[in-house]
């Protein structure tokens, strides 16, 4: 992992929110969103310009208007799914909260943000998958490996916060490392097999956020703080 790349904040490294025009904004994220669904449905191979053109309903002159390729367009919407994922997560590992608590609150935002999300979430394993495949030009590797950075800056987030709540729980971890990727498989886990129901998904969603918190934290020999449980029954009501 880059040391730089963790030392940035989500701004420097994704860039502001704002956008001096909000309709070239707007047109930008239309394509990521359609190209993440058209990614996530048939795969980055099986994907063409064409039929991300196809599925927004517009002209191939409009997505090459924002990208100079499908490459570049599945970087971007693999960016765009850190971004999702960080900015969910990293408020939470903010304040003088206990460290299990703090756990626990990133690991529901980060839950529910891959519910949301599905489309973006599976882009990010089929970039993991791109990056150990190696099948890409010189300079789409370096732009593939500084993702690759993102992603791995953030797994860092998690694994410093079991950390902290092992020592302060005197929960002995053999390798912070290994405990960190399994805790994150078993939420990352709704992203092969979680599909939304029509009625009250967010509901669901904040009831699956917190099996898996509980499962997980018991991963690691830790129990759900109640306060977690009501930070879940607050963005319910939100």
């Amino acid at each position: 992992m880059s040391v730089a790349t963790e030392s940035l904040g989500l701004d420097e490294m994704f860039g502001e929110r704002s956008s001096p025009s909000k309709s070239n904004s707007d047109s930008r994220r239309d394509i990521l969103v359609t190209a993440a669904n058209c990614f996530r449905e048939n795969g980055f191979s099986a994907t063409s310009i064409d039929d991300v053109a196809h599925a927004l309903r517009a002209t191939k002159g409009r997505i090459y208007h924002h990208f100079r390729s499908k490459t570049d367009l599945f970087f971007a919407v693999y960016r765009m799914g850190m971004e999702i994922n960080f900015r969910a997560t990293e408020p939470h590992t903010r304040g003088d909260a206990p460290a299990l608590l703090k756990l626990a609150r990133m690991s529901v935002a980060h839950s529910i943000a891959l519910m949301r999300e599905q489309s973006f979430q599976r882009v990010l394993a089929q970039g993991v998958a791109l990056h150990q495949q190696g099948s890409t030009t010189a300079a789409q590797r370096e732009t593939l490996s500084e993702l690759i950075d993102i992603r791995n800056s953030y797994e860092a987030l998690f694994r410093k916060a079991i950390e902290a709540a092992a020592q302060q729980h005197k929960i002995k971890l053999s390798d912070p490392s290994i405990a960190s990727k399994s805790f994150l498989a078993v939420l990352n886990s709704t992203v092969f097999w979680y599909s939304p129901r029509e009625d009250n998904p967010h509901a669901e969603q904040l009831a699956i956020a917190r099996e898996l918190v509980t499962y997980a934290l018991r991963g690691i020999g830790a129990d759900m703080p109640d306060e977690a449980l009501t930070f879940m029954e607050q963005s319910n009501d939100e």
